[in-house]
C-alpha cells in the first residue's frame, strides 16, 4: 500500500463565504500542500485578494493512549 501521499494539506477557496451552511460546491479546491507551512504560505497570498480559504488536513489521525 502507497502512503507518500496520505499526508496533506488542501487549501480551498470559498466562493460565497456570507453562506452560512457551505456545501461542496461552493468550494473550489486551489492546492494541496505537503506541509501546513506551504497551505498557510498559498492561504496568505490568496487572502491578499480578499478571498476567504480554508486548510484541510487529509491523512490519519493522531493521538491516542
Amino acid at each position: 500500500m502507497d502512503t507518500a501521499q496520505d499526508d496533506r494539506f488542501m487549501v480551498y477557496l470559498r466562493l460565497d463565504p456570507r453562506h452560512g451552511g457551505l456545501s461542496a460546491s461552493q468550494e473550489r479546491l486551489v492546492a494541496t500542500c505537503p506541509s501546513y507551512a506551504e497551505a498557510r504560505l498559498v492561504r496568505r497570498t490568496l487572502q491578499d485578494s480578499s478571498c476567504e480559504c480554508v486548510i484541510r488536513y487529509v491523512g490519519p489521525a493522531g493521538g491516542g493512549d
